[in-house]
């Protein structure tokens, strides 16, 4: 009974799980030694035989990079003379341009100078051309070689009627020349007798039994227009010798002599354009 007692006492203490133990008593008393050694004996294992032909790759990886790195260092200085050479030369080539860059701008200033000196003597040339122009046309309206149009007044004269009975009621080319030279004093600025304009070169004269001008045969009545202003030029043609010449020959012989403003006239240009025997000398 005892013997039995015993023996299942003894299966009791063997069957018994061991104690419990806790995650901070583990942590106390297992150190990090432990991992330590096992790495130790892992590198020792693989330090064995077996790590030699590694250690021989290793080596032999150095001694390629070494001898890459020794091949590149020769080629690069064995290439360096004509890396000098070639830096030489694109220095120069970059020295040329800029000299050539230069040059361009000078030669563009130097145009952009010119530019503008022809530009200022065209326009110069343009104003002296227009003031030219403008003393052109004046003198070719004074010598008659330009038609003229402006207000002014038209002069009508013709013969006496033959039923007046009067002796020298015809007009003559004096009588003519007398009207012609009042108006200029009156301030006429261009005349014209029957269309025919007046200038210098034109002659008034008596030929047979009719008054040419220039060498044009008229017949009366005789239409003279005056450009002039319209509200002065006939007073002032009355003030004139050729004006009181006129008015004798319309009270004393019956010859016509009406004045009409006008509001607008039109004088052709002379057609006799040029002198044929005189020629400008000395300074004006």
């Amino acid at each position: 009974m005892n013997g039995q007692e015993e023996g299942d006492s003894d299966r009791r203490t063997t069957t018994t799980p061991p104690a419990y133990v806790g995650l901070l008593s583990q942590v106390m008393s297992n150190t990090l030694d432990e991992d330590y050694r096992t790495v130790a004996a892992q590198r020792g294992a693989e330090g064995g035989p077996g790590s030699r032909p590694r250690r021989l790759a290793l080596a032999a990886v150095v001694v390629a990079f070494g001898v890459m790195i020794g091949v590149s260092a020769l080629k690069t200085e064995q290439d360096r003379p004509l890396a000098l050479a070639e830096r030489a030369e694109l220095v120069e080539q970059i020295h040329l341009r800029e000299q050539r860059y230069d040059e361009r701008r000078a030669t563009e200033g130097a145009v952009e100078t010119e530019v503008t000196r022809l530009q200022k003597q065209v326009a110069d040339d343009t104003s002296s051309n227009i003031t030219l122009s403008s003393r052109l046309q004046l003198l070719g309206l004074d010598a008659g070689t330009l038609a003229a149009s402006g207000p002014g007044i038209s002069v009508t004269v013709d013969n006496a009627p033959q039923s007046s009975g009067r002796t020298g009621g015809t007009i003559l080319d004096t009588d003519l020349r007398q009207l012609v030279n009042g108006l200029w004093k009156a301030g006429a600025e261009a005349i014209a007798i029957d269309g025919h304009r007046l200038s210098s070169l034109t002659s008034i004269r008596y030929a047979g039994r009719a008054i040419t001008v220039d060498y044009r045969s008229l017949t009366p009545p005789y239409v003279v227009e005056a450009i002039g202003d319209p509200d002065t030029l006939p007073a002032r043609l009355l003030e004139t010798p050729g004006g009181q010449t006129w008015l004798s020959l319309e009270a004393n012989f019956g010859i016509r002599f009406d004045t009409e403003a006008r509001d607008r006239l039109t004088v052709p240009a002379d057609p006799h354009d040029r002198l044929l025997y005189a020629e400008p000398t000395g300074s004006r």
